[in-house]
């Protein structure tokens, strides 16, 4: 198979997704029955292709270079292992989001902007994980900004248009620090076409005479490739995103724009910086804290909030960062660690966000209060919340716990090894335990704003307020009709529901995987 291939899932959905905004069908851009087989089709036939690509063999060895930029500015395309996972992940979900999208949206105006730019996305997210190099890797990056923010905006309300707002203030600011990692990278690199390395693609030698201005180059580059991963203080524009439309919402909180800065950060840290020059330095400990900061924190607001979608929200910000925790370890086991985590979670969080979605579809219940006895009425949708819930939990026998416990054993890992001694002190040498305390925390807030949706759900609250026929009366209006969506929204649900239980059962072929990976860094 021709390296060319490469090429295709990037192009394929993009242009797609041009021809679908601009096609002017009897005079005016309109959506019809063909354009949603076309949208269809063409997020069907990406995912074979990438099927297809990742069933050809993935051994690094396999790379397209497009164009060159100037010297070592090369933009290319690159299939290795941990590339293969992300875009394995994304080609999967992507068709099941679409499906679901088709019921959630269709009574919305402006139908054909919507899936144009959902298509596009699905090809701008394939690009970051098929990213051979820094460069194109922070082409994609800033790409993904202009073709999602449409759809952060497409509600066209005043909460939309400030939700958009910060969603663009902080990806340019964001972009801009991450620019600096990208620079001087460069600058010191070793490889001539700044193609990711396995360990890194510093010289070490000549990057030893500015060691302490590359750290500070590596913790401006991770904050900066940290907002989209909703990393503390820059997580305000992930709940404010809240208001855009669930199928835009569960990608930008399990698989597009989240799983983009978390993925980047895991390439600059293994594939561009390398573990061998940032391990026991100040700038880990400075990453490591900004990460378990944002894990208790995120968890801490989540149970504070009322609103389920920003509930959710506020769960994505606490979770993304057990990703970056393990990726801060700097060891084989940290990144296997972190990457069972961004497979996992991208399932869970796919899973609640669709669940409430449905809820919201056929209901327009968008608080927490107002959920009473649902899961009687909506006992599918709630089966697979539940479960998607328990795995947040870390419950074992669910996804969640594998990955969960994957990070509390690469950190205990990475301090019998003794890596923490060095330069950081008495912080360094306490700071993986402390870790294992805050993702404990977490689980304990998890458990509390996941079983209260669930509690309420099951087992609503009498209401002893007014007469037998007010009360009678307000129960037919809360749930007069409230049924299951169709399979096009659940058929998508109970497939998360069978991986999450698939991978929290038999996770050993995965892991296996996720090993070999970590084991080419170490």
């Amino acid at each position: 198979m021709s390296d060319i291939i490469l090429a295709v899932p990037v192009l394929l959905p993009i242009i797609g997704g041009l021809a679908m905004l601009f096609h002017r069908s009897g005079g005016e851009i309109r959506w019809s029955r063909n354009r949603g087989f076309l949208a269809a089709g063409l997020v069907l036939l990406n995912s074979l292709i990438v099927a297809a690509i990742l069933a050809g063999g993935i051994d690094g060895e396999r790379r397209l270079v497009v164009f060159k930029l100037y010297s070592s500015l090369t933009v290319m395309f690159k299939l290795d292992r941990m590339g293969a996972v992300f875009a394995g992940l994304v080609a999967f979900l992507w068709p099941l989001a679409t499906l679901y999208a088709f019921e959630y949206m269709e009574h919305e105006e402006r139908r054909n902007t919507f899936f144009a730019f959902y298509l596009m996305t699905y090809g701008v997210t394939m690009g970051i994980a098929l990213a051979g190099t820094l460069v194109t890797l922070y082409l994609f990056y800033e790409m993904l900004t202009f073709v999602t923010l449409p759809l952060v905006l497409f509600p066209l309300t005043p909460e939309a248009v400030r939700a958009s707002r910060a969603y663009l203030y902080y990806s340019i600011g964001g972009a801009a620090f991450a620019f600096i990692g990208l620079v001087f990278v460069l600058g010191f690199s070793s490889i001539e076409t700044s193609e990711f390395v396995a360990g890194g693609m510093l010289d070490l030698a000549q990057a030893g005479e500015s060691r302490d201005m590359l750290l500070l180059a590596y913790v401006m580059a991770f904050f900066g490739f940290g907002v989209k991963a909703a990393l503390f203080p820059c997580y305000r524009w992930l709940p404010k995103a809240a208001v855009a439309p669930t199928p835009v919402t569960a990608l930008l909180h399990a698989v597009a724009v989240v799983k983009s800065g978390a993925f980047a950060i895991l390439r600059l840290t293994y594939f561009s910086f390398g573990i061998g020059f940032l391990k026991g330095s100040w700038a880990q400990w400075v990453v490591m804290t900004a990460a378990l900061v944002t894990i208790a924190f995120g968890s801490t607001m989540a149970v504070k909030e009322v609103h389920w979608k920003r509930r959710l929200a506020y769960s994505t910000v606490s979770n993304l960062s057990y990703i970056l925790f393990g990726a801060t370890l700097m060891s084989p086991f940290g990144l296997a660690a972190a990457l069972s985590h961004m497979v996992a979670h991208a399932f869970m969080k796919i899973s609640a966000f669709f669940c409430a979605g449905a809820v919201m579809h056929k209901s327009g219940k968008t608080y927490i209060y107002q959920l009473d006895g649902m899961g009687r009425k909506m006992p599918i949708t709630f089966g697979c919340l539940t479960v998607a819930s328990l795995s947040l939990m870390g419950i074992p026998l669910f996804a969640g716990f594998i990955s969960k416990w994957n990070l509390a054993q690469a950190a205990f890992e990475y301090k019998d090894a003794g890596n923490w001694a060095g330069s950081a002190g008495f912080v360094g040498q306490w700071l993986p335990y402390v870790g294992v305390a805050v993702i404990l925390f977490s689980a304990l807030m998890t458990g509390i704003y996941m079983m209260t949706v669930l509690v309420r759900a099951y087992f609503p609250k009498a209401d002893k307020a007014g007469s037998e026929m007010e009360k009678a009366v307000k129960e037919e209006e809360n749930h007069t009709e409230v049924t299951d969506p169709t399979w096009k929204m659940l058929v998508p649900l109970m497939v998360f529901t069978v991986v999450i239980l698939v991978i929290g059962m038999h996770s050993a072929p995965l892991m296996e995987l996720l090993m070999r990976i970590g084991g080419e860094v170490g």
